[in-house]
């Protein structure tokens, strides 16, 4: 279990030499999967609709994705920024393994 953000660059690090991988985009994907399994253990999992490069990646395991941020549709809620912020601030501080 990654417990330190230490830890967390030395295994990307490690990672992206074994795959020969940039290590940036992995950690990038790592955070934004991470994010997104917050939204999915959320009261909000039913609103956001994943879609475009990060869904595509996700279904057929791509580990590079030519845009660099998830692409989601928001149903039933409101998304003016305020609210946007609400949700992802509630998210940011769910602790989760």
């Amino acid at each position: 279990m990654i417990t330190t953000a230490r830890q967390l660059k030395d295994l990307i690090r490690n990672m992206s030499k074994k795959k020969s991988a940039d290590a940036q985009i992995l950690k990038r994907n790592y955070m934004m999967e991470r994010f997104l399994e917050r939204i999915s253990l959320s009261e909000y999992k039913n609103q956001f609709i994943l879609k475009g490069g990060m869904l595509v990646a996700a279904m057929v395991g791509l580990d590079a994705r030519a845009t660099m941020d998830p692409d989601a549709t928001i149903k039933g809620t409101n998304v003016s920024v305020e609210d946007v912020e609400m949700i992802i601030s509630q998210r940011k501080e769910l602790h989760h393994e």
